[in-house]
C-alpha cells in the first residue's frame, strides 16, 4: 500500500487532471458560444481556443497534474496507481451536474458505486513490489534472465 503522502499526491494529481478538463470544457463552451456555435475548421479555431483564459488555465492545471503524476509513477506501483484514475470519472460526473447542468441518471450512480468499489478493492489487494531487492524491476527478474524488456 502506498504511503499517506503518496496517496495524497496520487489523488491530488487525479483531481487536478479532472479540474483541468472542467476548465478546458468551460473555455471551449465560451469559444463555441462566441463563435455563434460554429468553430469551423479546427485550424482556424485554434487562435480563439488558445486565447481563452479558461482553456489556458485548464491546460496549465493539466500540465501540473502531469508533473505530479510523473512523481507518482516513480514511487507507486502502476497496477495500483493507474486504476485509481477512474476516480476522475466520478469527479467529472459530479462536476458535469454542478457546472454544466448535465443529468445524473441511475446508470451513472451505479457506475460511481462500481468505480468506488473497485478503488477500495485495490486498497485491500496484495502489496505489489515494483522492484526486486537487487534494484531491477520485478518483471525483469522473470523475463529474459533478469534483463529488462
Amino acid at each position: 500500500m502506498p504511503s499517506a503522502v503518496e496517496l495524497v499526491i496520487l489523488f491530488t494529481a487525479i483531481a487536478m487532471g479532472a479540474v483541468g478538463q472542467i476548465a478546458m470544457k468551460t473555455g471551449m463552451n465560451r469559444v463555441r458560444k462566441s463563435s455563434g456555435g460554429d468553430l469551423g475548421p479546427i485550424v482556424r479555431a485554434l487562435p480563439r481556443v488558445f486565447s481563452d483564459l479558461y482553456v489556458l488555465i485548464g491546460i496549465g492545471i493539466y500540465i501540473l497534474s502531469t508533473v505530479l503524476w510523473l512523481w507518482v509513477l516513480s514511487r507507486v506501483p502502476l497496477s495500483f496507481a493507474y486504476p485509481c484514475i477512474s476516480v476522475s470519472y466520478i469527479i467529472i460526473i459530479i462536476a458535469g451536474k454542478w457546472v454544466f447542468r448535465e443529468r445524473i441518471d441511475a446508470w451513472k450512480i451505479a457506475a460511481i458505486v462500481l468505480i468506488l468499489a473497485g478503488v477500495v478493492a485495490l486498497g485491500f489487494s496484495e502489496p505489489v513490489h515494483s522492484e526486486s531487492s537487487s534494484g531491477t524491476p520485478a518483471s525483469a527478474s522473470l523475463v529474459d534472465g533478469g534483463v529488462p524488456e
